[in-house]
């Protein structure tokens, strides 16, 4: 029998990234995390700028760091593909920290907890590979027991002074109230 893991909590998504002092959301949104989205939505101590794209996207976020401010990405895998080479001005060549919360819209059911190398689509089997070619580290976010890489990336971001990259593979899950 082949059952999904359990889809992360958007609440303990969020209070993770209030937690360590990320309070900008700049974004493209995501349907993968969609729940996430709207808990942001009525979280007061966030404030979420849109964006038409994901290259405008990172180059706002990349104007929010220079502010002072602590700032993620919501994106899907489709705009990371888009924003590469504003990802590689902003976040690596200027040394930005950004923390890129990545949703893998598109993945086969029976490839989540599994290596996302192996899915059929494309959109989804590229994203590592070309992380790794960028040098842009990144942790999956597929099941509860992966919560600590969210610490992890927002770590990695900061002490690296570059983007540090969160593969959200499974639909986040909605709170129950």
């Amino acid at each position: 029998m082949n059952t999904l893991p359990l889809s992360i909590p958007a609440a303990a998504i969020v209070e993770r990234l209030d937690a360590c002092g990320i309070h900008k959301i700049v974004t493209v949104p995501d349907f993968v995390q969609l729940s996430v989205h709207d808990l942001i939505d009525k979280t007061p101590t966030f404030q979420v700028i849109r964006c038409a794209d994901e290259n405008q996207a990172v180059h706002v976020a990349g104007g929010l760091h220079l502010g002072g401010h602590r700032v993620a990405l919501l994106m899907q895998n489709q705009g990371l593909l888009n924003c590469l080479n504003s990802l590689r001005a902003v976040g690596l060549d200027a040394g930005l920290p950004m923390l890129l919360v990545i949703g893998q819209f598109g993945r086969e059911f029976s490839n989540v907890g599994h290596d996302p190398a192996l899915s059929q689509r494309r959109v989804v089997n590229l994203v590592e590979p070309v992380l790794d070619v960028m040098g842009i580290r990144h942790w999956r976010l597929d099941a509860p027991e992966e919560l600590p890489n969210i610490d992890a990336a927002i770590d990695a971001s900061r002490q690296g002074h570059a983007p540090a990259a969160l593969l959200i593979g499974h639909y986040t899950a909605w709170d129950p109230s």
